[in-house]
């Protein structure tokens, strides 16, 4: 005789809930566990930023340098605070810093934290520096070391 049909048909009826109630209450185990991880990734950071990930331009007639940085705050209506990791780049040169004061009306930049510029053969770390007349002169401040290569 077949041994299923020998089976006990309550027995056989508990064992098959029983498995359903436990695969059961491993998926919604799972699926909370996985809720849960999303949720707390996706937690929101509230920070004092005014501006994330800025970009602006510094346009004359003979170049545009063009300005990043991560992080930027409102001075005044103006006036720009640039943050971590500021880049300025043209077609002819990249200066890079972690804290510039940009000006958007008057068209200038200064900072007063290390700076490296770079050029085509030019390399200049200064200790800040100033870009004023649209970005056709650049002044560099404090203890500068400048490596020219041939």
């Amino acid at each position: 005789m077949n041994s299923i049909l020998s089976l006990n048909k309550n027995f056989v009826l508990y064992l098959i809930f029983l498995i359903l109630i436990l695969f059961c209450f491993f998926f919604s185990f799972k699926f909370y566990n996985k809720l849960k991880n999303d949720f707390t990734e996706k937690q929101i950071e509230i920070s004092n930023v005014d501006i994330t990930e800025p970009k602006f331009a510094i346009n004359s007639l003979s170049q545009k340098i063009t300005i990043t940085a991560r992080e930027g705050n409102f001075i005044d209506n103006d006036k720009i605070l640039l943050q971590k990791n500021v880049m300025f780049e043209s077609d002819k040169f990249k200066i890079k810093t972690d804290k510039v004061t940009f000006n958007r009306r008057e068209q200038t930049a200064e900072s007063n934290n290390k700076s490296i510029f770079t050029s085509n053969k030019t390399i200049i770390s200064s200790e800040g520096f100033n870009i004023y007349d649209n970005g056709n002169k650049i002044q560099f401040y404090g203890k500068s070391k400048v490596i020219l290569k041939w």
